[in-house]
């Protein structure tokens, strides 16, 4: 049984306890005794009303943001414990929800469910003379079915009176249970939602990090090459990867050959590397990579451990391997990119500089190649790459893309008309003729100044209106896997005596093509669509990643989540 299921009969049980309540009150007024168990009754009707509200709402809050129709959430909570609690891609979007909490909810409401049970049998819920009651209450009418069921045992039912008003000590016992698991509930959802808005604020604060790591990168290049390039991988940034980090791929045509470096930039320096580096700035050494392997194996093992039970002490590093020499520290600062010597694959280069902001610079891979070969999303749309890309890929990549859209727009590394001739994917350096279709980059080149510096709030918000209806078409096409070019509905508008002209016809046909998204893709991702091709007008200009975030970025991870856990693939 799945979290979301056990969460469903917890609910459900909330009601069978209340029934047995009930119609024993009901009972016990006909038979003018209701007297004698009033202040008890009360007290446990309310308690347990108490929490079935609670966790009602717990439950409610948990699955707004996962499910777009609000009738269904409460289809779902009116009927507690039938087929929609069982449906497998509501409980998947209820796990990447919670994440790592995700066990301690089930360890939760497990133990919630348990309880309830506890409490059912202290109240005789499933004893003779309540079913018999509850039977006769649902198949019975009037006063005189009901006193039938109670007479023919009279006595139980005394028992039940007395069992009822003297365990009163064990169901406050198990109505503080109830309490406190109600309260780890609240507080696990409300940390949860704390940190998703966390997340959610660093991932629209993002742009500013990417600027100021090109703002660094630009004046890293102090050289007389005609130009340099850097290939940004773009990324759907979670909470698992959103620490300042950017993978950068450069590369440079030299004269017979392409100079392939790829990297990993990082604004923290990683400890290890750290602790190397202040231990070799105090011994300098001849062969720096290795004696640096030597000193962090030495630490790790601080100076002795065992092997079979017996005790092996690292032997000192010979002083035949020291030199008085200048000092050559593993963490320095990279006065030039074009001559930065590439160190072993996770060794740190040493750092770039903006701001006092350093970005530490680590190499992942490092090769020659007479060729460099790359496709555009535009190619990869027009069938130019085989296999052709299937819809989950698709659908991964539009969230990639409107993520990285989100993150890097004023940034600078997003060109002013960003579109998918902009987006590349670059060959397998084992196979040229394979493309990474699951690594898009954005290529930027540093020969020219940033741009956007000086734009007005007019411009910006031109460009910005622009930059979405460019979006929206790009999300269209990936929906589909055609580009909007191929389309009926495009080829009924006049194909545009300029850009500018090109780019209105675009977007009136795009609005006629959204129509079919629906159908195609489901809500969710014509949630998306829609709000790039005109949705946003409305949107407050300091808050269109906000925004965006909420009607765009995360209807886009529900539908790929709804592909990955069970949804139709297909083409």
């Amino acid at each position: 049984m799945s979290g979301f299921e056990v969460a469903g009969a917890v609910l459900a049980a909330f009601p069978i306890a209340l029934i047995a309540l009930e119609e024993y009150r009901e009972v016990a007024r006909r038979l003018d005794r209701f007297h004698k168990i009033r202040l008890e009754y009360k007290k446990c009707r309310d308690t347990l009303k108490y929490h079935q509200l609670s966790f009602t709402r717990h439950l409610r809050q948990l699955l707004l943001p996962l499910l777009v129709d609000d009738d269904k959430i409460d289809d779902l909570l009116s009927a507690p414990g039938g087929d929609g609690w069982k449906e497998p891609s509501v409980a998947n979007l209820l796990r990447s929800r919670l994440l790592e909490s995700y066990e301690l909810y089930l360890d939760l409401v497990t133990e919630m469910k348990r309880v309830l049970d506890h409490i059912h049998k202290e109240l005789a819920a499933d004893s003779e003379p309540v079913q018999q009651q509850i039977n006769a209450s649902k198949d019975q009418k009037g006063t005189k079915g009901l006193m039938a069921a109670v007479s023919a045992d009279r006595w139980a039912f005394r028992l039940y009176r007395l069992k009822f008003s003297n365990r009163e000590t064990v169901l406050t016992q198990l109505f503080a249970e109830l309490q406190e698991i109600n309260n780890k509930l609240e507080k696990l959802l409300n940390s949860g939602d704390q940190d998703t808005y966390l997340i959610d604020m660093a991932v629209c604060n993002f742009w500013v990090q990417a600027r100021s790591l090109l703002k660094a990168l630009a004046a890293a290049w102090n050289c007389g090459c005609p130009e340099h390039a850097a290939k940004l991988l773009l990324q759907h940034r979670t909470n698992q990867n959103l620490e300042v980090q950017f993978q950068v791929t450069f590369t440079n045509s030299m004269l017979s050959c392409w100079d392939i470096w790829k990297t990993r930039i990082s604004d923290v320096e990683d400890a290890e590397d750290a602790m190397a580096a202040s231990m070799q700035e105090s011994a300098p050494v001849r062969n720096t990579h290795r004696q640096a392997r030597q000193l962090r194996r030495a630490r790790r093992l601080n100076d002795a451990t065992t092997i079979g039970g017996e005790l092996l002490t690292i032997p000192p590093i010979p002083s035949s391997c020291v030199q008085a020499s200048t000092h050559v520290p593993l963490t320095r600062p990279i006065s030039n990119l074009c001559v930065t010597p590439s160190q072993p694959e996770g060794m740190c280069c040493g750092y770039i500089l903006n701001d006092n902001c350093r970005y530490y610079v680590y190499t992942i891979a490092r090769h020659t190649t007479d060729t460099f070969s790359f496709k555009t999303l535009d190619q990869v749309l027009r069938g130019e790459v085989l296999p052709q890309p299937k819809r989950v890929e698709r659908y991964t990549l539009a969230l990639t893309v409107a993520s990285s859209f989100l993150q890097l727009l004023d940034s600078g590394w997003l060109p002013n008309s960003f579109n998918k001739t902009n987006i590349l994917f670059v060959a397998d350096a084992d196979n040229p003729t394979m493309f990474l279709l699951d690594q898009p980059h954005i290529n930027r080149v540093f020969d020219n100044p940033l741009e956007n510096a000086d734009m007005t709030s007019a411009e910006r918000g031109s460009r910005y209106n622009d930059s979405l209806d460019r979006l929206g078409i790009m999300l269209l096409e990936l929906c589909f896997g055609k580009t909007l070019e191929e389309q009926p509905c495009r080829k009924e508008w006049r194909a545009g005596e300029n850009e500018k002209e090109k780019e209105v016809f675009d977007v009136g046909a795009a609005r006629e093509w959204q129509c079919h998204v629906n159908g195609e893709a489901g809500p969710d991702y014509a949630e998306a669509v829609g709000w790039c091709l005109g949705g946003n007008r409305a949107a407050p200009p300091d808050r269109w990643r906000q925004d965006m975030l909420r009607n765009v970025v995360q209807p886009l991870k529900r539908s790929c989540d709804y592909l990955t856990n069970g949804g139709a693939e297909g083409s």
